[in-house]
């Protein structure tokens, strides 16, 4: 998988290894479903301070979907973290195996056959 960072606070800057890291780890499981993953770090209103910080992450899939999450607070980490959470709970529901649900009449045992009774 191909994960690019884009920062451009010094800040963010200094994050760029741990958060491919962390993007890397968070998807491990779901790796063969993810071809892309782009991280974008954004300080929206600079020097003033406050819940300014964002993190966008936009995974591209191997089937040839894009799931884009985001999250924004204080810390780059923090938001990073969230995240990275949401899509990891995204990418999962998304792509897990559905089981399928037993199709066992009423009256029937499961397991054995009608002609094994009688």
């Amino acid at each position: 998988m191909e994960v690019v960072i884009q920062a451009h606070h010094p800040d963010a800057q200094a994050l760029r290894a741990q958060a491919e890291s962390r993007v890397r780890i968070a998807t491990q499981r779901l790796s063969s479903f993810v071809s892309r993953a782009v991280v974008r770090l954004k300080d929206l209103n600079g020097p003033r301070g406050g819940v300014d910080k964002l993190c966008q992450i936009q995974f591209n899939t191997a089937n040839g979907g894009v799931l884009v999450v985001s999250s924004r607070g204080a810390d780059w980490r923090a938001t990073l973290e969230v995240a990275l959470a949401r899509a990891s709970h995204t990418l999962s529901r998304r792509f897990s195996a559905r089981k399928p649900k037993s199709t066992v009449k009423p009256g029937t045992l499961k397991g054995t056959d009608a002609r094994d009774l009688g």
